[in-house]
């Protein structure tokens, strides 16, 4: 039995990492999980539970704190660390920094249990597919094994590994499920096209497993924890009509519970949004990114008309269904005038939940690629550039730089509250950022976040004062 210790410093259940965690139990072996953001307070609960194997999904980002983690654990402990997730999957160098053992590029179950069982064994572990893996400063880099072509043989994912220990995520009442893998779409901003690259002519990128497996997992966690409401995290919740529509079917008559999801503006139609509703769907955000045509088509990428925005809000309030959205401020050549486009189309549809972060172009996307090109990026900017959150900073050259992020600060309130929008226009234009505007900030983002998932404002709160401690 080899023993496998999970971190990560973020406080919210990481369906893979869950998933990962019932592939191992199936093997017999032990796995445990850490939330913390002190490396050191992480280093000090590994040596208690001496792990043959330290692990952290990694996104592009947090890859500074997840490499401080892992030397102070391996440090203390000798375990094996391994990264997975985005940011290695993209950056495999990552396996260069003195802390990383190895690296899980693309999807992890099958490697991290052969691993996990060589260890056990005592036997060679370099020619493992998917695993990048350092032994006495040599880099072994296995190739990739094909995509888990059949979902329905993963097992449900062990909730248990965060809710035996922080009651605070097993007793919210909203909780997290995917119904399938992989995005058919190209945005530029995304991670998607390079992913499908990686993975080309290695099986089927959009999978899906049985509605009824779906629909067993989530009565399994409603008859083991508390649960109310569900949200769907897959990135865009209407792709197949016909599954889509036995899904819902079987959701409203077996689960009965309402739930929220993403849905792209331009795959809506009346029959699914009608099949949503009738099911219990309470609220759908879809990406609007940009009011501008140009910035959101042509920039971006996302190829959705104003029309198909306007038209599928529409449906949505025909169906009683809230609407959310997703925006963004700071693109390459975007104007504090084209960011209030954005502002007035989210007017237009009245967006109930509107969200609004400021652009990081990640390097190796398209986006990134346009950025540069156009002289807006420094020649230095990399990955260790990005910012952990979304909000702070925008790394992009622009004459309204400041007044955006203002903007983005206040975006909530000028959506919701058209009357405010001179003043607002006036504080952005005139104003730097200010403990005053990150406050206004923080409080309409955790009213959002409260209603999106039915969770009482109270507990959002006391998530941000575990963060805080934390620090």
């Amino acid at each position: 039995m080899a023993r496998i210790l999970f971190i990560q410093n973020f406080w919210f259940e990481f369906l893979g990492t869950m998933i990962l965690s019932s592939v191992l139990k199936q093997k017999g072996h032990d796995v445990d999980l850490i939330i913390d953001n002190r490396p050191k307070a992480i280093a000090e609960y590994a040596l208690q539970r001496k792990p043959d194997i330290v692990g952290a999904y990694t996104v592009s980002g947090s890859h500074t704190w997840v490499a401080n983690a892992l030397g102070e654990v391996r440090k203390a402990t000798g375990a094996m660390t391994i990264a997975g997730g985005p940011h290695p999957t993209f950056f495999p160098d990552f396996i260069d920094h003195e802390a990383i053992d190895a690296i899980c590029i693309g999807e992890g179950e099958g490697a991290l249990v052969d691993l996990a069982g060589r260890l056990d064994a005592n036997t060679g572990f370099d020619d493992i597919g998917n695993l990048w893996v350092k032994t006495n400063g040599r880099i072994t880099r296995n190739s990739l094994r094909p995509l888990i072509d059949d979902l329905n043989t993963l097992p449900e994912p062990d909730r248990n590994l965060y809710y035996d220990r922080y009651p605070i995520l097993r007793n919210s009442p909203s909780k997290h499920f995917i119904t399938g893998r992989g995005c058919p779409f190209n945005c530029t901003f995304c991670s998607n096209k390079a992913y499908k690259m990686v993975y080309s002519g290695l099986g089927t990128m959009v999978r899906q497993p049985a509605p009824e497996k779906v629909c067993l997992e989530i009565q399994s966690v409603r008859d083991r924890f508390p649960l109310k409401s569900v949200r769907f995290d897959d990135e865009v919740f209407l792709l197949d009509t016909h599954w889509l529509i036995d899904f819902l079917d079987r959701y409203g008559r077996d689960i009965g519970l309402p739930f929220s999801c993403l849905i792209r503006a331009d795959t809506a139609t009346p029959d699914m949004i009608e099949a949503m509703k009738k099911a219990g769907c309470y609220i759908a955000y879809f990406g609007l990114e940009s009011g501008n045509d140009y910035i959101r088509n042509q920039v971006l990428g996302k190829k959705v008309e104003r029309q198909q925005i306007i038209d599928t809000a529409r449906l949505l309030r025909q169906n009683k269904i809230k609407i959310g959205t997703f925006n963004m401020v700071g693109m390459p050549g975007e104007t504090f005038e084209n960011a209030w486009e954005t502002i007035r189309l989210n007017q237009i549809i009245r967006s109930d939940y509107p969200w609004c972060s400021i652009i990081q172009p990640y390097p190796g996307t398209e986006l990134e690629a346009f950025a540069r090109s156009m002289g807006v990026l420094d020649a230095s900017y990399g990955v260790d550039n990005l910012n952990q959150s979304y909000f702070n900073r925008s790394v992009i050259r622009n004459p309204d730089a400041e007044a955006l992020i203002v903007l983005q600060k206040l975006f909530y309130i000028a959506v919701r509250w058209p009357s405010f929008g001179p003043l607002i226009r006036r504080i952005a234009r005139n104003h730097p950022d200010t403990w005053l505007t990150r406050a206004l900030f923080n409080i309409t983002y955790a009213w959002r976040y409260s209603k999106t998932y039915k969770m009482p404002f109270y507990e959002i709160v006391k998530r941000a004062r575990l963060w805080k401690q934390n620090y």
